[in-house]
């Protein structure tokens, strides 16, 4: 993994340690859209306790809802591998946002059936955000470090460990901070 400078679309921010923000302490954001009007991103290692399943009629197996940000919780996105899906926009690496429902839906439920792993899949309640300006100004001041691919694991499987993990792969510095707790008065 490549630390670097700026983000920009298929990048992931790792927040650092103690950082005194309550939705992203220890998180991992993939980068969706970076431009001149702003980024979108959604944390891939905020897991609720919620499934897809429990909204959406029909799908098989179990399929977690994460946390993707802070704004717009009430509303449902999904990035996937699924690349003809009217609708998506590409968001990277292999990966797109959203896109058709209906068509996702149909689609998915074939897959499960045929026991098929292509399309992969991660849902999210909210997205995280920032206007014009906003990220760079956080990365200047020591919010985040940022990682362009290729990734040890695809940002569509990463789990709640994901930000310990790289934080140890990363070494040096970063491997100390792997161990830091979330609350430091809960240490």
């Amino acid at each position: 993994m490549n630390v670097k400078k700026a983000p920009k679309q298929g990048s992931l921010l790792l927040s650092q340690p103690l950082i005194g923000d309550g939705f992203f302490e220890q998180s991992v954001v993939y980068i969706t859209e970076h431009n001149d009007q702003g980024s979108l991103g959604f944390t891939l290692n905020k897991e609720s306790n919620l499934r897809a399943q429990d909204f959406i009629d029909g799908l098989a197996g179990i399929d977690p809802i994460y946390f993707g940000g802070p704004v717009e919780q009430d509303a449902l996105f999904f990035l996937h591998s699924f690349d003809t899906l009217p609708g998506a926009q590409f968001a990277g690496n292999g990966m797109y946002l959203g896109g058709d429902f209906d068509v996702f839906k149909e689609v998915y439920i074939r897959s499960k059936e045929a026991q098929l792993e292509e399309l992969e899949p991660k849902f999210f309640l909210g997205y995280s955000g920032w206007s014009a300006g906003q990220l760079e100004e956080e990365i200047q001041a020591g919010t985040w470090i940022i990682l362009d691919p290729p990734f040890d694991s695809s940002p569509l499987h990463m789990q709640k460990d994901a930000w310990r993990e790289m934080m140890l792969s990363l070494g040096g510095k970063y491997a100390l901070w792997a161990n830091a707790p979330i609350d430091p008065l809960m240490n």
